[in-house]
């Protein structure tokens, strides 16, 4: 063989031999999300043989079939409780299954689920042609080719993908593309004409709040995952039209259905509210509506089971449906923002929530209020939309109230009883009534007004008209029959928090007064019921003044320390309040809505602030005493699992760490807790998705058992109907139950952000604009979770309402705002005791200048001082540290966090670590939390109080050893038979003769 053809051969060996060593490094640095993807073990459990019952959770299902049904009759339950019917006129609905005919080409490509972490395996899922005629309709066959193979069949909307890279832009077939082919089709298929408009959301990108100039051209772009394209908007119309608002294509699709059918039916596939404007139009002709969000695998059963009659809609809106969602105050200060002056540092993006507490509802019927009873400038035109009637008018700025929804029956409530006890807790019982000719259910929505006083008024104390305070919904009511439904409110919810009580200190005040409640259909409905009973007038609608009730209540001091801990209440957030840094800045306020209504808010950066913007680096604690490491103790995990957070048998057991144990565990967490030989602590693998079991990441994760997509989180809160939540709870339990050894004990979910706007991308998988709703079907999910032994991660802690910028972005709120609307949803869960969540995971985002997981005020003084938590404070993701620089380990420790979502195993590093007592003890404690939380859960089945884990090789690992040496094996001999083959002289003739070179 030459040497000019042997010397490439050994190159590309010797390439061939580097790349395996590459892969190899990679391969081991996430090795643990290696593992979880493709369901290898890393670790086994010993035992001794003893008889002890080790099933602590036990699954109530003989098989996965016998498991996959109950999830999608369950499931079909609730999509069929919490799609709302909206708009019902000329009795449209229900209607005999007929022949029907399908418009829009949503109706083709349904939005089962969001995007990102909220995605869903549809793999299964019906179409929506296939979900109607299983209720009995017949769906056009040539309009839905029309949509799925024909001249629509690539018209498909726009969605940026999880990382963020892209646009959302609305794509539908223009009524010029249908042909007479498909014209001649409606004759027969003319009972109805359905026409599906939908709006997606996912992760990492929020929805145009204007579609600019740029949408006018098409965009190609090279992002984390990929390369991303998107057309243009479809008409030059759309140029200044928002995302929620229908695009002139639809315009003109709607007129076209309008003129060639006697009965239009609207379904609306968004988690997000879209403006509606057009259901009142007639040019549109819409007879009927029903909003659907995200259905998720069996829920499109639901839409025939409603437009049918099979059941009759109970569900009832869990947001206020603005004509224009532009004109939220919240929205003023939302989106991109930059500091001046910061361009150098970390992070320089900013959101000031200077809309204070008046978020949804809690804006729009308080400004009602104000405008009948003419107080606060409340009819000033600073903040309206349409000045049809030279101010600011209820009618001309709300759609759908918050709590509406429409039913095929009518009920009557009544207020039975109201009455206070000595235990300071209200009892309400209100017979529901059927008073229509078809069975239905309904919803008993109790609201509270608190007294404003010219206190309120002089220290920055807000109020909101009505703030919702319970719930229930009724059994299924045959006509005529009657139900009284009892509900329960804690006084404490009737606490106002006051940053200048005690001295400045801040506490949560309750003060004398009268007290107003009522029970009402609506969020509307409740302001004007407590105005009737107030004697107002100048209402747009009559209020039932029966249905309210006042209580004159003495101030209390009560709330000054938590009802949980025992611990003082005070002032957490004043990093977080933009007047700690302008003295001029104000809060939009009731006593003066044209004086203080929000505009986008410019914040210079100074010095200070940009050095607070600095990556944290922690501080060592002089006095810090160095913890024992690897005692034996004789203690496993096992033993403890029984035993309460505070008993003295933990700090026994964690003596036997090792400190490496202890830094691995807390450092590469994601996707996973890892096994810990020394105490016996098996992994769990944690999977993310609020609708599902079956997300790591950007990848799927091995099951060996089949699991279920669920409607997403915004479709649970409208059934309100709590008992579907727990259930929902308890069958993600089962899910993560049936996939056996590999421990998927970890839930990243509930989410629990507020629809702060219209605009965020991920509206869908969080529950409402109201803290209250929200935190109650999040700890009515986390309870039935908890149950099946699973750890949910209740998430994004905190204030991370929107998703642009939500990495490192600076975010602002005033104390109360701050604990009554945002933290609100996550207390009932966090606080929940042996009910509640074992998990939280912090948001991305900064509290005022601190990422929430060193904001020690966030992630300490209220999570542990306040609410008694014990569980896991875990990051975002956190795999790329140069991507999320925020998430530093050394100021996440000093903060409260506990565990970083981290598949890298030489990320996050800190030097010396077992040398640094602070840092040691940081990683005892947070090891702590990690360890009582799988205590706690199903990851202990089968591990007795004797038995031993030990790590051993993934079989993935084993398969790499044997590639590599195979490999090393090959390339060895490859290059002793090119090096003997080869001559490496080459022989030459000079003058004749032979001779070597």
């Amino acid at each position: 063989m030459q040497k000019k053809r042997s010397i490439p051969l050994l190159v590309l060996i010797g390439v061939l031999v580097a790349a395996l060593g590459v892969g190899n490094v990679f391969a081991f640095k996430y090795a643990p999300i290696i593992s979880t993807y493709l369901g290898h073990k890393s670790y086994e459990v010993r035992s001794d043989g003893t008889a002890e019952d080790t099933e602590y959770f036990k699954s109530v299902f003989t098989s996965e079939a016998e498991r996959l049904e109950a999830d999608a009759q369950a499931a079909r339950e609730t999509a069929a409780e919490g799609f709302v019917l909206l708009k019902n006129d000329n009795n449209a609905l229900p209607m005999q299954p007929g022949k029907v005919t399908l418009f829009g080409v949503s109706s083709a490509s349904i939005l089962y689920g969001g995007g990102g972490s909220g995605a869903v395996d549809t793999s299964t899922a019906p179409t929506l042609k296939a979900a109607l005629e299983e209720a009995g309709f017949s769906v056009n066959p040539t309009m839905w080719d029309f949509y799925t193979t024909g001249a629509a069949a690539d018209i498909r909307m726009d969605v940026a993908d999880m990382a963020g890279t892209g646009r959302y832009v609305i794509h539908e077939a223009a009524p010029g593309l249908i042909g007479a082919e498909q014209e001649q089709s409606f004759a027969e298929y003319g009972d109805a004409a359905i026409v599906t408009l939908a709006r997606s959301g996912s992760e990492s990108a929020d929805l145009p709040t204007v579609y600019d100039e740029s949408y006018a051209q098409p965009m190609d772009v090279e992002g984390f995952l990929g390369a991303f394209h998107s057309d243009p908007v479809d008409s030059p119309e759309d140029i200044g039209r928002h995302y929620l608002e229908l695009t002139a294509n639809e315009e003109a699709l709607l007129e076209y259905v309008a003129q060639r059918f006697d009965r239009v039916i609207v379904l609306i596939s968004s988690g997000n509210t879209m403006e509606l404007s057009f259901l009142d139009q007639e040019q549109y002709g819409v007879d009927a509506c029903l909003w659907i969000g995200n259905p998720g695998q069996d829920g499109l059963y639901a839409v025939g089971d409603l437009l049918s009659g099979a059941v009759s809609p109970s569900g009832k809106t869990v947001d206020t449906y603005a004509y224009d969602p532009l004109g939220a105050p919240a929205v003023q200060n939302f989106g991109d923002n930059r500091m001046t002056g910061a361009e150098d540092a970390t992070h320089d993006t900013y959101v000031v929530y200077q809309e204070g507490i008046y978020v949804g509802y809690k804006y729009y019927e308080t400004r009602y209020e104000d405008t009948v009873l003419g107080q606060g400038n409340a009819a000033s035109a600073v903040g309206a939309t349409s000045l049809a009637d030279g101010g600011w008018t209820y009618a001309d700025e709300v759609q759908f109230p918050f709590g509406y929804g429409l039913s095929y029956t009518t009920f009557e409530q009544t207020l039975e009883k109201a009455d206070k006890d000595r235990d300071d807790t209200f009892t309400f019982e209100v017979k529901v009534t059927n008073t229509g000719e078809t069975a239905g259910k309904d919803v008993v929505q109790i609201y509270a007004q608190s007294p404003y006083t010219e206190y309120d008024r002089a220290n920055g104390v807000e109020k909101a008209s009505v703030q919702l305070v319970g719930f229930a919904k009724t059994e299924t009511l045959q006509p005529g029959e009657s139900q009284t439904v009892t509900i329960q409110v804690d006084q404490e919810e009737l606490k106002s928090y006051d940053a200048s009580a005690n001295g400045g200190e801040g506490s949560y005040i309750l003060e004398a007064g009268d007290y107003y409640f009522t029970a009402a259909a609506d969020s509307h409905a409740a302001v004007n019921n407590i105005l009737a009973a107030k004697g107002a007038e100048g209402m747009d609608e009559a209020g039932n003044a029966e249905l309210a009730k006042s209580f004159t209540l003495e101030e209390s001091d009560a709330y000054q320390v938590s009802s949980y801990t025992g611990e003082p209440v005070k002032n957490q957030f004043t990093d977080a309040d933009m007047r700690n840094y302008d003295a001029d800045f104000q809060y939009l306020t009731r006593s003066d809505w044209a004086g203080s209504y929000p505009e986008p808010y410019v914040l210079e950066a100074t010095d200070a602030m940009v050095e607070a913007l600095a990556v944290p680096t922690g501080t060592d604690d002089p006095e810090a005493e160095m913890p024992v490491t690897g005692a034996q103790n004789g203690l496993s995990l096992a033993m403890l699992r029984e035993a309460e957070a505070d008993d003295p048998a933990w700090e026994l057991l964690l003596d036997q760490l090792s400190a490496k144990e202890m830094y691995d565990l807390v450092r590469v967490g994601g996707y996973q807790t890892g096994a810990v030989n020394s105490v016996s602590a098996p992994a769990t693998v944690c999977v993310d998705g609020p609708a599902y079991v079956g997300n790591a990441g950007t990848t799927g994760v091995t099951r060996p058992e089949k699991t279920y997509a669920w409607c997403s989180e915004v479709v649970i809160s409208s059934t309100w109907n709590q008992d579907l939540a727990y259930q929902m709870g308890q069958l993600i339990g089962e899910d993560c139950l049936a996939q056996g050894e590999l421990n998927f004990a970890g839930w990243y979910a509930p989410a629990m952000n507020i629809h702060r706007t219209a605009f965020s991308g991920r509206n869908f998988e969080y529950y409402s604009e109201d803290g209250f709703l929200s935190g109650q079907f999040g700890a009515s999910t986390v309870a039935g979770a908890r149950e099946k032994g699973v750890i949910t991660f209740v998430k994004h802690f905190a204030l991370n309402d929107q998703e642009t910028n939500r990495s490192g972005i600076s975010t602002f709120a005033n104390e109360q705002s701050i604990r009554e609307l945002y933290l609100k949803a996550f207390e009932p869960s966090i606080a929940g005791g042996d009910e509640g969540t074992l998990g939280v995971m912090l948001s991305m985002n900064r509290i005022g200048f601190k990422w929430s997981g060193n904001h020690k005020g966030l992630a300490t003084n209220v999570v542990r001082g306040e609410w008694g938590f014990d569980g896991i404070m875990i990051t975002d993701q956190a795999s790329y540290p140069q991507s999320f620089p925020a998430l530093a380990i050394r100021g996440g420790l000093e903060g409260g966090t506990d565990l970083w979502l981290n598949s890298g195993a030489d990320n996050w590093q800190i030097e010396n670590y077992q040398n640094n007592a602070t840092v040691m003890t940081q990683l005892r404690q947070a090891t702590k939390h990690i360890l009582y939380a799988v205590s706690q859960s199903f990851a202990m089945n089968g591990i007795s109080s004797s038995a031993r884990v030990v790590q051993v090789t993934p079989l993935w690992q084993t398969w790499l050893y044997a590639l590599d040496v195979a490999v090393v094996l090959a390339a060895v001999a490859g290059v002793v038979l090119i090096v003997k083959k080869t001559r490496w002289r080459e022989t030459i003739q000079v003058n004749g003769k032979s001779g070597e070179q």
